[in-house]
């Protein structure tokens, strides 16, 4: 992602995903009405895109291992997806006090892919940061006196993306979308459109400032805009301010287009940060008042998967998340003990294109 455009000064923000953290003795599903002494065993996802046909089909499949305090101490990832870029892997978590810390492996566990660092908040039982390659993301949950709600503390409230690049120093670019909740559920979550952006005080800015700064995006025009400039040229609404000092602010209006934020100084040294691009104005969620969260709802299970504990702590399993670029609906098969045997997601995106994910789950009795 590093040819795009945006101003110089840039902060960034992590994307991604709050966990949350229990010492308990089993994994924490929130507002599981089933039994406490069932856990996610494994699942498989079974991906179509547009059509049934098998060339259209992949299926990834997910294993779980815990450790004597119920906390998940490794994953295992195998696919069939040859084309998709994804390759078997084992994620395994090393706990230690308010830390975990996340390897990624070869299935073999002699290559290490990547290292992620999660900061736990004990008191409430939810991860306040996530350190991940380029990227650090912090959350904050909403807690009221008055609430009677049994998530209240641990519905999240607010999430800060910062993407970094230590090259020439550390240039970073943020972005901070806030969520509403209604009953122990997300309603929305909105982002006010500013990018903050930060350059290494290393770049010289006096006397004068830096000199160029553009956004490199496929298919558009590579056309540096003086520096005098405050619109970004081929993105009308895309407005910087800040031209003279190492931080600046951005209008971002442009959602699911890459930006590499990028500066040249008077001596000609060079400092950039991409940014993905991955964040919508607003995102609005529905639930099913009658189906109490559990393993298996749709955030849950992504959370779960990729940092070994619940992020989203909602009363009620979620039903449908619609932004600019994407709805996406889901829908649960509920067995005689309650438990989520299949879970559907049927997602379309702003081209009609449409991508079905059915999981299959297995639980474990311990």
């Amino acid at each position: 992602m590093k040819k795009s455009f945006l101003l110089y000064p840039v902060v960034v923000v992590a994307v991604l995903v709050a966990i949350l953290y229990t010492s308990c003795k089993k994994p924490h599903h929130d507002l599981a009405p089933t039994p406490n002494n069932i856990r996610l065993l494994s699942y498989t996802a079974t991906t179509r895109l547009n059509s049934a046909s098998l060339a259209d089909t992949t299926n990834d499949n997910y294993t779980f291992m815990y450790d004597a305090l119920g906390r998940v101490k490794m994953i295992t990832f195998t696919t069939n997806d040859t084309v998709g870029g994804k390759k078997s892997e084992s994620c395994s978590f090393y706990y230690g006090n308010d830390t975990a810390i996340k390897t990624i492996t070869n299935l073999g566990g002699s290559t290490v892919y990547e290292i992620d660092t999660l900061i736990l908040d004990l008191s409430a039982n939810v991860i306040s940061t996530i350190y991940t390659p380029h990227l650090y993301t912090t959350y904050q949950y909403t807690y009221s006196p008055s609430s009677s709600e049994g998530n209240n503390g641990r519905l999240m409230s607010e999430e800060a993306d910062n993407y970094y690049n230590n090259y020439h120093g550390v240039t970073t670019v943020s972005d901070s979308r806030m969520y509403t909740s209604y009953a122990g559920n997300f309603l929305k979550s909105s982002f006010n459109g500013i990018l903050n952006v930060t350059f290494p005080s290393t770049m010289t800015v006096s006397p004068y400032a830096m000199r160029d700064y553009w956004l490199q995006i496929p298919g558009l025009a590579i056309t540096p805009p003086n520096l005098n400039d405050l619109t970004v040229p081929n993105l009308p609404g895309t407005i910087h301010s800040g031209l003279t000092g190492y931080s600046d602010q951005l209008t971002y209006n442009i959602s699911g287009i890459p930006l590499l934020i990028y500066a040249k100084d008077t001596a000609n040294d060079t400092c950039y940060v991409d940014f993905p691009g991955t964040i919508w104005p607003t995102e609005d969620y529905t639930f099913y008042s009658n189906l109490a969260n559990r393993t298996g709802d749709y955030l849950q299970l992504k959370s779960f998967t990729l940092w070994g504990s619940n992020l989203y702590q909602n009363a009620n399993l979620v039903k449908t998340i619609t932004n600019s670029g994407y709805t996406t609906n889901v829908s649960y098969n509920i067995d005689a003990y309650n438990k989520i045997t299949q879970m559907t997601a049927v997602i379309v995106d702003s081209l009609a294109n449409t991508k079905t994910v059915t999981y299959n789950l297995q639980y474990q009795i311990y």
